[in-house]
């Protein structure tokens, strides 16, 4: 279990780069306009089990991750994810974003 108070100086604090502002409100261009980043919501389905791992995972590690909140820990993950796949498939590049709503169901032969 991790301590909720670090003492000043703790080298625990230096292993997890500053990167939290990168997931809260951010200045953005979508189509040549910038602004300010807002936030939305999504739902999605997973398993009871997968949400309580991850639920768990946040509670013992949220301090040590500077995680200002839940969404910001799923925020994490997703980017983590999103970077990897545009590695794999669009050689690092970043994929354009859209506001059109994606297909709904499964994809054909899943």
């Amino acid at each position: 279990m991790v301590d909720a108070v670090q003492p000043e100086g703790d080298a625990t604090n230096d292993r997890v780069p500053d990167i939290i502002s990168e997931f809260r409100l951010q200045p953005t261009t979508v189509a040549g306009v910038t602004g300010l980043s807002r936030r939305t919501t999504i739902t999605f389905y997973l398993t009871e089990g997968l949400r309580n791992r991850a639920r768990s995972a946040y509670r013992a590690t949220s301090f040590e991750e500077k995680d200002s909140s839940w969404s910001e820990m799923l925020n994490k993950a997703l980017v983590a994810e999103i970077e990897r796949r545009e590695a794999a498939y669009n050689d690092g590049t970043e994929f354009a974003g859209s506001d059109e709503p994606l297909i709904p169901g499964r994809p054909i032969g899943f």
